[in-house]
């Protein structure tokens, strides 16, 4: 039952896509727009048409998964029945004011089946004004050139020695080293005692519990 339901919906679902929804991609004069067409089923032969592919207006038609041609390109998604949608993307390159209108997207699909169409509409917006790269300003004849050399040093050598001996001093690095090592043989003593404090306290326990029964 809930089968012939699911079948009844998509084949709803389908009529409404042939018909009745449109979708509307927009592009850039001389870039190019990606249309995304969806099918509830799967099909051989990809067709992408000037208003309605029965018209014979058929602008691209393979049977391939990739394909290009021209301007146009179409790669194909196959889906999985009742289960996931296909999908039929065309990018067109290029665009011009005059691809600005409605489309359609088909799947045709073995001659015992109805082929499955989805309606689009393209829209070629105005070309985005191209930015203008900032030219350099050039420097009057009369400014004179920045000085760039650098004043030498003014740190004696006396100096420069006496912070690389600091800096590469071993006796800092042992210095740092000895709390590290203080704390990891505090943590370990105190870990003994622990165990020491817990065992004695076990056997104690055992005594007692085994005078009981003796006695």
């Amino acid at each position: 039952m809930n089968a012939h339901l699911i079948l009844i919906f998509f084949s709803l679902s389908s009529l409404l896509q042939d018909g009745l929804t449109q979708r509307v991609f927009t592009g850039p004069e001389g870039g190019s727009v990606t249309v995304s067409c969806s099918f509830n089923f799967s099909g051989w032969t990809k067709r992408f048409c000037r208003k309605s592919c029965e018209d014979g207006d058929v602008l691209f038609e393979t049977e391939g998964v990739r394909a290009q041609r021209d301007r146009y390109s179409i790669r194909y998604n196959e889906g999985s029945y009742l289960q996931s949608y296909s999908f039929v993307h065309v990018t067109i390159k290029q665009l011009r004011k005059s691809d600005s209108g409605h489309y359609t997207c088909g799947l045709k699909r073995t001659p015992l089946h109805r082929d499955t169409y989805e309606k689009v509409e393209i829209i070629v917006t105005d070309a985005s004004p191209s930015s203008t790269p900032n030219r350099p300003v050039e420097p009057s004849p009369t400014s004179l050139p920045a000085a760039t050399a650098t004043a030498p040093s003014s740190s004696s050598p006396e100096t420069s020695e006496e912070s690389s001996a600091t800096s590469s001093s071993p006796g800092t690095s042992e210095e740092s080293s000895a709390p590290q090592t203080t704390a990891l043989l505090l943590n370990v003593s105190f870990i003994i005692i622990i165990v020491i404090t817990l065992t004695v306290t076990v056997m104690a326990f055992c005594r007692i519990r085994t005078s009981k029964h003796t006695g």
